[in-house]
């Protein structure tokens, strides 16, 4: 009969003989025992349809099925849930289950003994849990406490089933997480996270701290309980929905100051980097750059990432996307670049005028397919080569008496007009011809420097710094403040150039890589500086004075800045001139700008 019930047509049969009503009356009778089993299973069948479970309602039918579920024996008990499981699929079904004080049945049978029972009571509470007023009377009743009890059950199958109805039954609904969260056995909750070897009930119970998690006043409580431990050991797993699960509750959780604090004591931002680097699967690759992507709105988490090797990872699979996952994965680069802007520039070739550099910023040149952006130690023991030079930036450095380490700067004899940002020679005036190239004296060698493995301490660029501040900030108007920091950059760096060649920067330039042993400079021991030197130096002092300025990486060893300024009530954005005639400045889009940008 199990199987002709199966046929619409003979539902209605049944139906229109009353014959629901007959087979549940034989539940009750003793005689027909050895039936019991296919009668639930055929009134299973016609509980799907919802005009006979609404007559079973009206007869009394359902009170006879529920009965039997907490009197048979555990085989009746089974078949009988299964049907009331299957048939709450529907919503209005589940409605009349509801209506017919369903629930207390189940609740009667979560305090049971037999393992394959109270998995398929879990179940139902699952299934059930979707409608809200069945989730309040669970919730009224003291379902959440029962479950959060089964939890920790010897038999893995209640373990699943009842972290499945957890899962379910706090999703949206503050008031079923709080009686999670203030539950006895909820340090059991975190313990099984982090010890069981099942998929299953990982991903249910990393979906259960997401669902708690994403109310702002629960977080500290569950960090509290170690919770982000758990969640770290998730991301490890092999299956793709536990790390899916435990990436969504990551998520939700940095936000929180305490679990900021709890996730970098962990490996679990390494973790993240390893998702994105050996993963086949789509969606955890998404996750995973979606949550790298929030966690680096935190500069402390940001380093920590960017030691796990995330910015190479990330710039791969904005390059190399083959999971279609770019976007996500463009936009957690460009929040992690935000806390590395050397980084950045190797990578985007720009800084824009927000960008602020600061000491320790260091350029290495343009990005190149295959390339890793190297960390300033390693460029630091690298043996001095016929590379282009590392440009770094250190205004205070790491000695304390930096009084014989001034770089040459200060031992070539000209001092500098910081109004004009003219220099001129000890003794003399300024006269009209003093924008135009003077002489060049040869530097003298950098005296010796203990080696620290670190960057050499940058005095001149101290006293650019101090004298720009000095003299330029304080004058009336930014374009002001522009032409004569240009033209204080272009001097000392060897002031208005006519031919490149004749500047013999190059040979300059290897003079201090060989006198410092190292092919890191620091930007203010250059006195015969080209396009990209003199841009830098120019961001760096455009910076602590306060004129917004980009810095810009163009081919060819060329840089540049813009800067924007208002007139007549419009923005005009312009390309500062360092090389030809410091001061001038020329329109974004013109043939000057142009021509300047070029070779």
């Amino acid at each position: 009969m199990y199987s002709v019930c199966q046929e619409e047509c003979v539902r209605n049969s049944v139906k229109e003989a009353n014959g629901l009503e007959t087979l549940l009356k034989m539940l009750t009778d003793e005689e027909f025992s050895d039936l019991h089993e296919g009668i639930v299973q055929v009134v299973g069948v016609c509980m799907l349809d919802t005009e006979q479970l609404d007559a079973m309602k009206d007869s009394g039918c359902l009170l006879t099925l529920a009965n039997y579920v907490t009197t048979s024996e555990p085989a009746g008990q089974l078949n009988a849930l299964r049907a009331i499981s299957t048939c709450s699929g529907k919503a209005e079904n589940c409605q009349i289950l509801h209506d017919n004080e369903v629930e207390t049945t189940i609740m009667t049978v979560l305090g049971g003994e037999h393992p394959g029972v109270l998995a398929q009571a879990c179940l139902t509470v699952s299934t059930m849990a979707a409608n809200p007023l069945v989730k309040e009377t669970f919730t009224k009743i003291g379902v959440i406490q029962a479950l959060m009890k089964l939890i920790a059950h010897e038999d893995q199958s209640v373990q699943e089933m009842s972290a499945l109805s957890l899962a379910n039954l706090s999703l949206n609904s503050k008031v079923v997480c709080l009686d999670i969260i203030q539950d006895e056995h909820v340090t059991q909750l975190v313990e099984v996270l982090e010890q069981s070897t099942s998929p299953r009930i990982l991903s249910y119970l990393a979906t259960v701290v997401f669902n708690i998690v994403k109310f702002e006043a629960l977080r500290e409580q569950l960090v509290s309980l170690n919770v982000i431990q758990s969640l770290s050991a998730c991301l490890t797993n092999a299956d793709t929905d536990v790390c899916i699960a435990a990436c969504k509750a990551l998520a939700a959780l940095v936000p929180d100051a305490s679990a900021r604090d709890e996730l970098l004591k962990t490996n679990a931002l390494g973790s993240l980097v390893s998702l994105l680097k050996e993963s086949t699967s789509k969606e955890v690759l998404r996750k995973a750059a979606w949550t790298i992507g929030i966690c680096v709105a935190n500069e402390d988490m940001a380093k920590e990432l960017n030691k796990s090797g995330a910015l190479r990872v990330l710039m791969d699979m904005c390059t190399n996307d083959t999971q279609g996952v770019s976007n996500l994965a463009v936009l957690a680069l460009e929040k992690l670049l935000h806390y590395d802007l050397a980084a950045k520039y190797w990578h985007m070739g720009a800084l824009s005028q927000t960008d602020v550099v600061k000491d320790g910023f260091y350029d290495t040149g343009a990005h190149k397919p295959g390339d890793d952006f190297k960390p300033i130690k390693f460029l630091l023991d690298r043996k001095v080569d016929n590379k282009r030079a590392v440009l770094y930036v250190s205004s205070l450095g790491a000695d304390p008496e930096p009084a014989d380490l001034k770089s040459e700067a200060s031992t070539t004899g000209s001092t500098t007009n910081v109004k004009t940002g003219r220099g001129t020679a000890k003794g003399k005036k300024p006269h009209k011809a003093e924008e135009k190239k003077e002489d060049i004296p040869e530097p003298e060698p950098p005296k010796e420097q203990k080696d620290t493995g670190k960057p050499r301490v940058d005095a001149s660029l101290r006293e650019y710094i101090e004298e720009v501040t000095a003299s330029i900030a304080p004058l009336a108007t930014q374009s002001e403040q522009i032409a004569a920091l240009s033209v204080y950059v272009s001097n000392q760096m060897g002031g208005p150039v006519t031919s490149i060649s004749a500047l013999s920067h190059d040979l300059h330039i290897a003079q201090i890589k060989a006198d410092l042993k190292t092919n890191v400079i620091p930007i203010g021991f250059i006195k015969r500086g080209i396009f990209y030197h003199r841009a830098l130096l120019f961001k760096v002092l455009a910076d602590r004075v306060g004129v917004p300025a980009s810095l810009v990486r163009g081919e060819y060893n060329r840089a540049w800045n813009e800067v924007t300024l208002v007139e007549g009530g419009k923005s005009k954005h312009y390309l500062v001139d360092l090389m030809w005639e410091p001061g001038q400045l020329l329109e974004v889009g013109s043939h000057g700008a142009g021509v300047y940008k070029k070779l």
